[in-house]
């Protein structure tokens, strides 16, 4: 038996998720869509303490705002009620007289952006797809064997089931087998030569819903308010082994030392992970009846957070050409559909890499032309506020 889908997502994680909740709340749950995922997670496993996290922009819960996967909710609105806040955001470059700050009050809105744990994100994204009657999940399982013909996609999965649909979608995450699968080759751009330590910290006091994000010689340093006195640590440094390997207390006193008192004492670290930092993205967005989003066609540099917030966009742009195609009865997986998809998404893919890329060898020049330069930067933003609601717009991805 071959069960016939409009589309098949490879890869389950938030992208994945959200593409298929995107496409069923848009096409009234009419679309067939089989989403595939390598492996079960246990989402009790990678919560608590030391649960990862993610920053969501207001432009991207304005995105989010338009999937209502209940019927008496939309996912931004869902997802707010577990997430945290950012009002107000400190940026600084360390040892030199440029900052600036953004606030919610200043801008006229409610928060900036919020910050969601990955597993609180991840249980909710499965319960919503878990009751949507189009969406078929299997996992764990891969594909085996996979034929692209002119017309369709045939796809025979590990377990031995088989699957048949008009367009295959890539989301499976950086270096995506599905992408190498139909000849689409990632490349490393940029090497930054920086790693990240990523972290959970605990205050002796309350955040106030600020964020900081400094700029060391190092690397970007960044601080995210979490529930309660917590925070989520991105730490970027050129060397991790002399910090990754301190006890929590050591760890503790090195981070106030790198951080200050701004935020009264750190009482407590979770566990730390460590992730290289390369500027990374495939030599395509599309292949014949295959679309690639999220971080399975780019990988930036966590500075200012971008990565994710332009991965959304990503999806969203696929979900209303296919949205359209569908509703007018069109091969949602024509080589004209995934031209278009792919001519939306490169400018602002560019425009995100070069943005990404400037700030760190900017912040990284120790010349001293650049340095003033970028102090002044800094410094205008603060002075001049129709400037500053202009950076701030293009940050919170309206």
């Amino acid at each position: 038996m071959t069960t016939q889908f409009d589309v098949v997502i490879v890869g389950g994680a938030v992208t994945g998720s959200v593409l298929a909740l995107a496409l069923s709340s848009a096409t009234t749950q009419k679309l067939k869509i089989a989403l595939i995922e390598k492996s079960r997670p246990d989402y009790d496993k990678q919560g608590g303490f030391d649960a990862r996290s993610i920053a969501l922009a207001y432009g991207s819960l304005q995105k989010l705002a338009r999937i209502q996967p209940l019927a008496d909710s939309h996912l931004a609105e869902i997802i707010c009620q577990f997430a945290t806040p950012i009002k107000h955001i400190h940026i600084s470059d360390q040892g030199h007289f440029g900052k600036t700050e953004f606030s919610a009050q200043t801008l006229g809105i409610e928060q900036l952006g919020v910050v969601v744990e990955l597993a609180e994100l991840g249980k909710t994204l499965a319960n919503l797809l878990s009751q949507q009657p189009n969406i078929q999940q299997f996992c764990p399982d891969t594909i085996a064997v996979l034929e692209r013909t002119t017309t369709d996609c045939k796809i025979k999965l590990a377990s031995g089931t088989s699957l048949t649909a008009k367009l295959l979608v890539a989301s499976d995450g950086i270096h995506s087998s599905l992408a190498r699968q139909c000849g689409v080759i990632t490349e490393t751009v940029k090497d930054y030569q920086q790693s990240a330590i990523i972290a959970n910290v605990q205050l002796a006091q309350w955040h106030q819903y600020q964020a900081f994000e400094r700029f060391t010689p190092q690397g970007p340093f960044a601080l995210l308010p979490l529930k309660g006195n917590n925070l989520s640590l991105v730490w970027c440094v050129q060397d991790t082994t002399p910090l990754i390997h301190l006890s929590d207390n050591d760890f503790l006193n090195a981070l106030q030392q790198q951080f200050g008192w701004k935020l009264g004492k750190f009482q407590r670290v979770s566990k730390r992970f460590v992730y290289p930092l390369s500027l990374q993205k495939t030599n395509s967005h599309i292949h014949h009846r295959l679309a690639i989003i999220g971080n399975a066609a780019q990988q930036l540099h966590p500075v200012a957070g971008q990565g994710f917030n332009l991965g959304l966009r990503d999806l969203f742009t696929l979900c209303d050409l296919i949205t359209q195609a569908f509703l007018t009865e069109k091969d949602i997986g024509e080589t004209s559909l995934l031209s278009e998809f792919e001519r939306r998404r490169i400018a602002d893919q560019q425009k995100m890499m070069q943005a990404t890329n400037g700030l760190i060898s900017i912040f990284s020049s120790p010349l001293l032309p650049v340095q003033l330069a970028r102090n002044l930067g800094l410094s205008a933003l603060t002075h001049f506020p129709r400037l500053n609601n202009q950076i701030a717009h293009q940050a919170l991805g309206w």
